[in-house]
């Protein structure tokens, strides 16, 4: 393997590029820079986000080859393969001695295939990445450091599984001076307030939803304390001036005693911050819902993804329609905006069960939709499930380099697999857009928006919102 020269490793860490035009800070190499300059003073950490900095390969090159680092850390997402792979491409080309090792979703799911495909790459980690990046940088063998799979001998080898990080206030509040702050951007309805920030407060989803793959954070949960939460929330306002927050969590409010005791400790701190979170329809109640709205929440998102009973039993969601319409109530008579997220091109999907959908978005009056097609990411059930022969239908490869038109996946551009069975992925496209246009531009939402406009801010906030959606929709 590498060695590292002298006594003071260089660790890069990098977001390649994207075309997707709201770059958010990657939390996970913020962790990961946080944990090795606490963890040992004397390693030299560098990051360059190409995403928020929208770098081309040249520069990318430049840059890589001017920080000298022993060892590059890639992130990866499968809807950003093509520019991960470009990237570390580019990595070797710039630092040709070095390690690289990827890390994220994708090799974590796929460290086997992701080593076939890409000559150039070292490792991949598997798994939480603190740990393992603090033992590359103590020039660990490679033998001895658990969950990676890398080259020995023409082989690929794979050692043991890592243990998870099982105490998360263990580890140190996210460190965002290496990031450029000012590039990062969200889409509407997030971002009511600026400026806006991300954080994450637990790790590992216990649920089994089919579409999901955990081979990150996995399925165990993990929390940080509500003291801890707090210290990072206080931290991006004294620092950063952060006048609103998103819970990037899978499900915010699981422990539903730890969520209301984080509300209470913002109302204890006197904490003067608005915020979101995303959440499950069965982990609200009224008595939380309340306690979130007085400590600032203004915004919950809902995976509710069908209408008909049958499709969410089959994707194992675990709630029913009568959760879905009853967490929607609660939270509008509490004076919580929401968000409905849907999915279309599941299991068993037809025209008639997307109409089912669309009746209940209406029913249900979210304040805003999201519509997005079934995504086979590597790593989920669904995806194992599709290749054992359990599904009629096909898998489709859609990607940039075939010009291809991916409105209607979240990212809207990269790299998909997606599940073609009674439709089509361009006639799921057509539906869904049918389907923003007759929620958006009924009378019955037009005037409820108009209702929920107090001042100037919120006329523009709902301007911007609108004029995102009309370009999606065109």
């Amino acid at each position: 393997m590498m060695t590292i020269k002298g006594s003071h490793p260089k660790i890069l860490l990098i977001n390649p590029p994207s075309e997707f035009k709201t770059p958010v800070l990657p939390l996970g190499l913020a962790s990961i820079v946080a944990y090795l300059k606490e963890k040992n003073n004397e390693i030299g950490v560098f990051v360059i986000d190409a995403w928020a900095e929208n770098l081309e390969s040249e520069e990318l090159k430049d840059r890589i080859a001017k920080t000298g680092a022993d060892i590059a850390g890639i992130y990866m997402v499968s809807p950003r393969y093509d520019q991960a792979k470009k990237t570390i491409e580019i990595c070797r080309q710039a630092l040709p001695g070095s390690l690289i090792i990827a890390g994220g979703p994708h090799p974590s799911a796929m460290p086997r295939e992701t080593l076939e495909d890409i000559p150039y790459l070292d490792v991949c980690a598997i798994g939480e990445g603190e740990e393992i990046m603090l033992e590359l940088a103590n020039n660990n063998p490679l033998s001895d450091i658990r969950g990676i799979s890398y080259r020995k001998n023409g082989n690929i080898v794979t050692t043991p599984a890592r243990e998870l990080i099982n105490d998360l206030d263990s580890l140190p509040i996210p460190d965002r001076e290496l990031f450029p702050i000012e590039k990062y951007c969200t889409h509407p309805p997030y971002g009511r307030k600026k400026p806006y920030f991300t954080m994450i407060t637990s790790r590992g989803c216990p649920f089994r939803c089919a579409y999901c793959s955990k081979d990150v954070f996995r399925q165990n949960y993990r929390a940080k304390s509500p003291g801890k939460v707090c210290d990072e929330i206080e931290e991006l306002i004294l620092k950063y001036g952060a006048k609103e927050t998103h819970f990037y969590d899978d499900d915010f409010t699981l422990d539903m005693k730890r969520a209301e005791e984080i509300c209470n400790e913002i109302i204890r701190r006197r904490i003067k911050i608005i915020w979101s979170c995303t959440t499950r329809v069965d982990l609200v109640n009224e008595n939380l819902l309340k306690k979130m709205k007085e400590a600032g929440c203004w915004l919950i998102s809902y995976g509710v993804e069908s209408g008909n009973q049958k499709i969410l039993d089959a994707i194992n969601k675990g709630f029913t329609v009568k959760q879905i319409m009853s967490a929607f109530e609660m939270t509008r008579k509490i004076g919580i905006s929401t968000v409905g997220f849907f999915m279309v091109g599941l299991p068993g999907e037809t025209e008639e069960t997307i109409k089912e959908t669309l009746a209940l978005s209406k029913k249900i009056k979210p304040n805003f939709v999201s519509w997005g097609i079934l995504v086979a990411y590597p790593g989920s059930s669904f995806y194992k499930d599709i290749q054992a022969g359990k599904y009629r239908g096909r898998l489709r490869i859609l990607g940039r380099d075939k010009g291809e038109d991916l409105t209607g996946t979240f990212f809207g551009k990269g790299n998909y697999i997606v599940f073609e069975d009674s439709l089509t992925f361009e006639q799921l496209q057509t539906i869904i857009k049918k389907a923003n246009w007759e929620f958006y531009f009924r009378p019955a939402y037009l005037l409820q928006a108009a209702s929920s406009i107090r001042s100037f801010s919120d006329l523009n906030y709902y301007l911007r919102a609108a004029a995102g959606l009309i370009q999606s929709i065109i």
